[in-house]
């Protein structure tokens, strides 16, 4: 079985340019798979591609790409020898370029802003359609009556009253909202018990009116809670999805009829969910999970379980002899641990 293997691995590099040109290497920036720094490029692919490289003494010249897509093209029109990535293994792609051995088990999760959908522009837009804004124009109207009344009436009969209007609507303004919060107003009492009976009166009205936009609003961000909640994929229908343009997410989404919006990376996808343009990400998996935990300034959450499970492959040229090659490569990385190595450098210990 080692003869097998050191048989197979020393040829490896025959099914790549020459040894002495640098193999073409595609990438896709998706942290934490392809992280890019300036000119230089990190993360598990690329660590992997690497190492699996530098046993081959392979020269690597690394070219991005901006989308998936673009990615899968240019492999599949010989532009690069090897498209490195969290490229995800499909029939699909499997008829236009070679994979090789899966290295990373995924799937599609979904991400969502952590205030979805009760922020004060949506609570007014609730309570318009509800029918309570114009219920709160004629509170409103019964305020400004109400303070217009006390003002006349306080001039004429309460001697201490301000002489400027303004400051006597100031002050009539003042108790008609005291009344509305259901606090005493501290108005002095100048008609006895009859008096006392109507101030009682009011108040009883200034708590029903606290009770009635209290209840109102909490209604109205009640039933948003509840309609606008993603939690799972059967939450989705009917809310605008983000995906990746050239990605098997976006495939799916189109696939399952969803309202789909194409963004050619995570932080373009990630700006549009805090804009409130789309109701949520449909991405993979380790690539939400790891953004939301390296980027806790976004305010953003991945929520429900994994669903459409897939692996990720290294993408080849269809028919390239070094596919063989390169998956005796991945099969050995595996057996030494390396695999896992880099899984735990990127990822944390597996529980």
């Amino acid at each position: 079985m080692l003869w097998l293997l050191l048989s197979v691995t020393g040829s490896f590099a025959q099914g790549l340019p020459n040894t002495k040109q640098p193999v073409r290497v595609g990438l896709y920036v998706s942290p934490p798979f392809v992280i890019q720094e300036k000119d230089h490029f990190t993360g598990m692919a690329v660590d992997l591609w690497k190492a699996l490289a530098e046993a081959q003494g392979l020269q690597s010249q690394y070219q991005p790409f901006p989308t998936v897509r673009a990615l899968i093209d240019a492999t599949a029109n010989g532009e690069v020898d090897v498209a490195v990535t969290n490229l995800t293994i499909t029939q699909g792609r499997a008829q236009r370029i070679d994979f090789t051995y899966p290295w990373f088990d995924a799937g599609l999760r979904i991400m969502i802003n952590e205030h979805q959908g009760t922020g004060f522009l949506e609570v007014v837009s609730g309570l318009r359609e509800s029918g309570f804004l114009r219920a709160y124009a004629w509170i409103a109207f019964v305020v400004a009556a109400a303070t217009l009344l006390l003002t006349l009436f306080d001039r004429r009969f309460d001697p201490n009253f301000p002489s400027r209007w303004r400051d006597g609507a100031a002050e009539s303004f003042f108790s008609v909202m005291s009344i509305a919060a259901g606090k005493s107003t501290g108005r002095r009492n100048i008609f006895g018990w009859i008096g006392r009976v109507w101030q009682g009166l009011w108040l009883i009205c200034g708590i029903a009116v606290l009770a009635f936009v209290t209840s109102s609003v909490t209604s109205v961000m009640t039933t948003l809670s509840l309609t606008n909640q993603i939690n799972s994929l059967a939450d989705l229908p009917g809310k605008a999805v983000g995906v990746f343009a050239g990605s098997v997410s976006e495939e799916f989404a189109r696939g399952s009829g969803l309202d789909v919006y194409s963004f050619p990376n995570i932080d373009e996808a990630v700006a549009a969910l805090r804009d409130g343009d789309i109701a949520a990400i449909v991405g993979d998996a380790p690539v939400l999970e790891y953004y939301s935990h390296s980027h806790p300034e976004q305010r953003v959450n991945v929520v429900g379980g994994i669903f459409e499970p897939d692996k990720y492959g290294f993408g080849l040229p269809l028919n390239s002899p070094a596919t063989r090659r390169l998956t005796v490569e991945l099969i050995g990385a595996h057996e030494r641990g390396l695999v896992e190595q880099l899984h735990d450098k990127y990822f944390g210990n597996s529980p």
